[in-house]
């Protein structure tokens, strides 16, 4: 009898196993759909990025697959056995590189599946030590590519032929160093219009780390600014506009320049009208239309970014930079600027930002002009002063 009963477990263990690995998708498809759900409410709660979580959803679907080519099981079953020790982990890892990179996934899209890999594995209870990793799993090494850098004239280039939103966009992102996804994400509120220079706010929910910050921008973006506000949401310098405080400023509008009747708003919706926008316009500029090495285009609102912080870093310093488009450095714990000198620190970089201003430049040229003719005014009174002293002029003078 014991033996019968014996059998019967064994049989029911192989039609258990036979069934998993047949239909184990199907069965377990629910458990298997809220496992995940859970493992991917918990990255979200570290920085509500829906981003990272597309991520790293995209990171189980390839170790799935990659579990059912190499292995011919499911997911939760190798989990099982890499907990029980029938497969190590690192041997595991190291054959999902292999397949990513079969697949032509590049280092960098290897490492972000990597890393949420990782993570949903030690979410599953399997330990996974770095020291141990970093020695017996090999990762291909990131390649660095040059990049175009942007220059004054090609951005002014790109604004003489683009649309008004467009234009705005662009000299809000070059004179603020903001992210396309702060970017998008900003109000009316955001904006201290009687800052001078114009101060925005950028709101800890919209930044990519999660800290609020302080940025500014010249004089030519708050005119473009105003210029579009009015325009498309009616905003007016002379009444309240409180009514408006709500409103992103870069969210859908109509081409008759009326705000879209279209209540919700989606960051990723507005990044991407924002970046195919760009993208028509500079496609329309030969010369202007570059692929870097990467494959990605020259001209696009991280390059904006990228050109605020070379200026301003030149300009400014490398500290003041970082701290205005909200990258953290070494020891910016103890940097911290008076009110007074963050202003003096950007109107010393403002010139450098501005891209159309001809009035700046009329100035400058006075101021030019100004200099110059009490230059020469000093030199024909030094000349006369020679001349009623009988004193030998330099050669330099005579000439």
């Amino acid at each position: 009898m014991f033996f019968i009963i014996i059998y019967k477990i064994h049989i029911i263990y192989k039609i258990h196993k036979f069934i998993l690995y047949k239909y184990g998708m199907e069965l377990w498809m629910v458990s298997i759909s809220d496992y995940e759900s859970g493992f991917l409410d918990s990255v979200y709660v570290i920085s509500h990025s829906k981003k990272t979580v597309q991520t790293y959803r995209s990171s189980i679907n390839h170790l799935r697959k990659f579990t059912q080519k190499k292995f011919k099981n499911t997911l939760f079953e190798i989990i099982s056995q890499i907990r029980s020790e029938e497969i190590d982990v690192y041997d595991y890892l190291r054959e999902f590189i292999i397949y990513l990179d079969k697949l032509g996934i590049k280092p960098k899209g290897i490492r972000a599946y990597l890393s949420g890999v990782k993570g949903f594995l030690r979410y599953s209870k399997i330990k996974i030590n770095s020291d141990d990793f970093k020695h017996t799993v090999r990762v291909p090494k990131l390649v660095k590519t040059r990049e175009i850098p942007l220059d004054k004239e090609m951005i002014l280039r790109v604004l003489h032929n683009s649309s008004s939103k467009i234009q705005t966009a662009i000299l809000v992102a070059c004179s603020s160093g903001l992210r396309i996804g702060e970017l998008v994400q900003l109000k009316v509120s955001d904006i201290d219009f009687d800052h001078k220079p114009t101060k925005i706010t950028v709101r800890a929910n919209t930044s990519k780390t999660r800290q609020s910050r302080e940025t500014f921008i010249t004089s030519e973006a708050t005119k473009s600014l105003k210029d579009y506000l009015v325009r498309y949401f009616e905003y007016s310098e002379i009444n309240d506009n409180s009514h408006l405080n709500d409103t992103y400023i870069f969210g859908r509008i109509t081409k008759k320049g009326r705000k879209s009747k279209t209540s919700e708003f989606s960051v990723d919706s507005a990044k991407l009208t924002l970046q195919k926008g760009l993208r028509d316009h500079v496609s329309k500029i030969p010369e202007l239309d570059k692929t870097n090495e990467n494959g990605y285009k020259a001209i696009h609102f991280h390059g904006f970014r990228k050109y605020f912080r070379t200026i301003v870093g030149n300009v400014s310093g490398r500290d003041f930079s970082e701290s205005l488009i909200g990258h953290s450095f070494y020891m910016d714990t103890y940097y911290n600027l008076t009110e007074e000198s963050k202003v003096e620190l950007y109107l010393r970089a403002e010139p450098h930002l501005t891209f159309s201003d001809f009035k700046e430049v009329e100035r400058e040229i006075t101021n030019l002009t100004v200099k110059c003719n009490e230059l020469e005014d000093s030199l024909m009174n030094l000349k006369q002063y020679i001349q009623n002293k009988s004193i030998e002029p330099p050669t330099e003078l005579v000439k």
